[in-house]
């Protein structure tokens, strides 16, 4: 009769855990989502205004030669803000259509704007796929332009630390 009782007692007890962990995790799912549907209007209009700043203000900055490792810098750091934006909002998207599964689905296979991408041309979503691919495609390019400009531009060694191992005699 006891190890029925403790085996039972441990079956509930694993029950009731799963159930909290399910519980958490869908008042997180469900904070996340209120939290990004009050702020969405915010992330449109800030990706946006990134792509504005980049395309206006740091490509046109390039022909600076001495401006452009920095601008590659700001250019990473842009690319890596845009992709977070992209993110929210493809995670709302997958959310608000497909729900948790949705989400576990795109989790699980590591790409959640291109899953949104798809559920937005599935549901007809237009606006939501022509964000989507703008924002996914400036971060991308953000991101090789910044590549290209490194190596466009090589940082420059100082010739009194380089020392020539050839010319050395040794006697």
């Amino acid at each position: 009769m006891i190890k029925i009782y403790t085996g039972l007692k441990g079956f509930a007890s694993s029950l009731f855990f799963i159930a909290g962990i399910i519980l958490l995790s869908s008042i997180f799912f469900w904070g996340i989502t209120k939290a990004l549907q009050l702020f969405l209007p915010l992330l449109i209009v800030l990706s946006y205004l990134l792509i504005i700043v980049f395309s206006l203000v740091i490509l046109p900055s390039t022909f600076l030669k001495d401006l452009r490792p920095s601008l590659s810098m700001y250019a990473v750091w842009m690319s890596h803000a845009l992709g977070v934006l992209t993110w929210m909002v493809s995670f709302f998207f997958v959310i608000k259509a497909y729900g948790f599964l949705g989400v576990f689905l795109a989790l699980l296979f590591q790409f959640l704007a291109p899953v949104a991408i798809i559920g937005a041309m599935l549901k007809g979503s237009w606006s939501i796929v022509e964000n989507l691919s703008i924002w996914i495609s400036f971060a991308y390019g953000m991101r090789f332009y910044s590549k290209w400009l490194l190596n466009f531009n090589p940082p420059k060694q100082r010739k009194s630390n380089i020392i020539d191992v050839d010319a050395v005699e040794v006697r």
